[in-house]
This record gives C-alpha cells, sequence and structure tokens, in this order.
C-alpha cells in the first residue's frame, strides 16, 4: 500500500517539536516496518526530499508572499486563511507530480492546517483525515477569542473532517466535539506506541544537576496544557514536601498577557525559585533520561488529545497526574496508574499531586505494575493494524462510489 501523509509538521533533523510531528513519524515508520510506502508531504520553508529510515520525506515551500505577510503584518488575520489555501495547492501540486509515476493507494491529511483541503473529492485517490485538534477548542482553553478571519480557517479543517472521504481521531473527547460540531463523528483509532527502543542520552541530563526527588512537565508549556495552573497548585506542595523539585523541558508558549508561563510559575514561587528548573525541548533521547528519573509526570492539561507524552511516560512505567475531560482520563485509571483531578481545578490537582506523594513504596511498585499492564494491554491492540484496516475500507468504498472493481 502507497500511503502519503499531508502535514504542516513532521520531526526533521532541525525540529523535533509538536504532537502531531512526532505522531506521523512513529507511525510512518511503524506502516513501513508493515511493508507500506510511506511519503511524507510536508510544508516547509523549502523544497527538498530526504530519506527518514524507510520513509521518503518531500519538504514543498510555502507561499513565501503569504507567509512573510503573516509575520511582519500578524494583525491581517485573513492571510492566515490565504496562506492555508495556497500551501494546500502547492502540496496538491507536488503530490500529482509523484503520483503521475507512482501511484498512491490513499491520503492521509491532518486535520491541523487543513494541508489536503485541495485534495478533498479529488476523484482519484481516497483521502482520510485524523482530526489531530480542535483549534477552537484549543483557542479557548488558550483564553483567546475567535476572530472572524480565524473562524475562515477553523472552516477549512471542520470541511476537510467531514468532507474527506473517512475521518479519525485517537481520542473520543475529540471525536465527540466533532459530533457536536459537524454531526460527522470520526472513528476512534488510538495512537499508536513507538515501535523503536528508547534510547537515553544521559549528556544533557548529567550536564545540569537537579535536585531530587523532582517532578516533571514537558511537552508545551502553555494554558492549553494547563501548566499556568501550576503557579497556584505548587507553592503548597513546596511547603509540605521540603526535598521535592519540579522539572520543565519544552517550548514556552507564553500566557496571553505575553509573559511565559515559566517566568509566570517562578513568580508565584518566589521562595521556591531553587526547586524549579527550565531547559527548552531536548532531543527525545536527552528527554527520556529526565523520564526514566522522574517520580511521576504532571500533565494538568485543559485540552488534550490522546496526547504522544502520555504514552511515552506510561512507556517509561511513570505515573501520570492528568486531569479529568481532557481525554487523558482515557489514558490513566485514576488510583491505578496515576491521578486525576478535576479540569482547570486548582484545590484537585493539589490533591491529586498528595494523594501520590503520599504513597508507600509498596504503593508505588504497584502502582508501576499496572502501568506495565496497560502498555502491554496496548502492545496488543495492534493499533498499527486497526490504522491499515481503516484504509483498507476507505479505499474499498471509494472503489464503489466510482464503479471500480
Amino acid at each position: 500500500m502507497r500511503i502519503a501523509f499531508l502535514t504542516p509538521e513532521y520531526v526533521t533533523p532541525t525540529s523535533a517539536d509538536g504532537g502531531l510531528a512526532n505522531y506521523l513519524k512513529k507511525t510512518a515508520l511503524a506502516l513501513a516496518e508493515r511493508g507500506c510506502q510511506l511519503w511524507v508531504f510536508l510544508l516547509s520553508g523549502r523544497d527538498a526530499t530526504w530519506q527518514d529510515g524507510q520513509v521518503t520525506v518531500c519538504e514543498v515551500k510555502r507561499n513565501v508572499f503569504l507567509h512573510r505577510m503573516r509575520s511582519i503584518f500578524p494583525f491581517l488575520g485573513i492571510t492566515q486563511f490565504f496562506s492555508q489555501l495556497a500551501s494546500s495547492r502547492r502540496i496538491a501540486t507536488k503530490f500529482w507530480e509523484i503520483h503521475k509515476s507512482s501511484p498512491f493507494d490513499i491520503l492521509q491529511a491532518s486535520s491541523y492546517m487543513a494541508p489536503g483541503y485541495a485534495l478533498l473529492k479529488n476523484g482519484k485517490v481516497p483521502m482520510v483525515c485524523r482530526v489531530s485538534s480542535y483549534t477552537p477548542a484549543l483557542r479557548s482553553a488558550y483564553g483567546r477569542k475567535k476572530s472572524f478571519c480565524e473562524s475562515l480557517s477553523d472552516w477549512l479543517e471542520v470541511q476537510q473532517v467531514a468532507k474527506a472521504e473517512a475521518s479519525f481521531a485517537p481520542s473520543r473527547l475529540v471525536s465527540n466535539i466533532f459530533f457536536k460540531v459537524t454531526g460527522c463523528a470520526p472513528t476512534v483509532i488510538r495512537t499508536p506506541m513507538d515501535i523503536q527502543e528508547p534510547i537515553l542520552d544521559y549528556s544533557f541530563f548529567n550536564a545540569h544537576k537537579h535536585r531530587f526527588p523532582y517532578l516533571l512537565v514537558f511537552g508545551t508549556l502553555s494554558r492549553i496544557k494547563g501548566v499556568d495552573l501550576l503557579a497556584d497548585v505548587l507553592p503548597d506542595i513546596f511547603e509540605k514536601y521540603r526535598d521535592l523539585s519540579v522539572v520543565f523541558i519544552g517550548r514556552d508558549d507564553g500566557l496571553p498577557s505575553g509573559k511565559k508561563v515559566f517566568a509566570h510559575i517562578l513568580e508565584s514561587c518566589d521562595s521556591y525559585g531553587d526547586r524549579l528548573f527550565y531547559h527548552p525541548a531536548v532531543q527525545k533521547a536527552q528527554l527520556y533520561s529526565f523520564i526514566t528519573n522522574a517520580e511521576a509526570i504532571l500533565m494538568p492539561s485543559r485540552v488534550d488529545n490522546y496526547p504522544n507524552a502520555c504514552i511515552e511516560a506510561q512507556m517509561f512505567e511513570k505515573p501520570v497526574i492528568g486531569t479529568y475531560d481532557s481525554s487523558l482520563d482515557e489514558m490513566v485509571v485514576d488510583g491505578e496508574t496515576g491521578f486525576l483531578a478535576k479540569n482547570a481545578d486548582i484545590e484537585s490537582i493539589k490533591k491529586a499531586i498528595k494523594k501520590f506523594l503520599n504513597l508507600s513504596s509498596e504503593q508505588r511498585e504497584a502502582m508501576r505494575q499496572k502501568i506495565i499492564s496497560h502498555i502491554e494491554a496496548i502492545k496488543c491492540e495492534d493499533r498499527v493494524g486497526q490504522l491499515t484496516e481503516f484504509y483498507k475500507e476507505a479505499i474499498n468504498n471509494f472503489k464503489v462510489q466510482h464503479g471500480e472493481k
């Protein structure tokens, strides 16, 4: 099966950020291991083609004029809409160029940024859409109101999900949101685990001595991920647990006010500044050394979509302290594989953290065994196999609709 992924992000030698990027990389490599031929059409600042193992990555240069206009004049929100349209057309042009000599069986587009919009209902190759997020929900969690121009961009994303031959989402939460908005309920297909054995690089970890024990926050630092809530949570935790520190790793997206999230936390915890540590995003191998040495992982998200970060934490047998109604409650069993707090509830998050910190060594070991069992169950689900069956069904339905045998 020849498969084309259409996306605004992917893991490259110069960028490892983003849940979508990491999902696509591990899924593409897993599909390639099963004999599929994978191409990734990636919106980029350049035109280039290179190999990521068995996966071919084709970078497609964005419309430079519109991209620069958007950067120079962010108040001209309409440029975002036209930039997305232009980018999807550029991807379509490159796709047809490759398809002409080596036909593809199916397209998979991310909902985010609607990179496959220009290939909807093309009549030649079926397209499925993975709902990587619901932008209005993210915007609300970030604390921003929607502008008219942003509503146009949202419309593109919704149209791509609703009009694709089939759509799927990794979480029930996001699938239900789209059903309420569009009447279209994407199939739930969970994010697979990484098939590659994790490599741990301790060079960065050893170069930055941290106080033990520590809780870890990794990924994007933002209101969406609920990291700002820790500014009001941590002072009480630090007061009671005098040896505890917290390490933050990831891109700091800041708050609507413009202040950085970590600076906001540091300001609220001024008496405990020596117990807070921050590092920008690091490579996976370096991140894994921090995960494996953490006591637990904090993920107080306001909204999420079955995040890779939670799978990675559990892969290293780490409890996750997350939130209800964020999709993390689809991954964490409260009291068994971690703890769950009420969404955006300061006191409830404090309570969940304290529950974990108060566990005896025997109770922590029992929790670790539950996490191991949970990960083994995920492996047995064969999520990559579920995805290939989803593709086959979409291809067969497409052939029937177009009178092909």
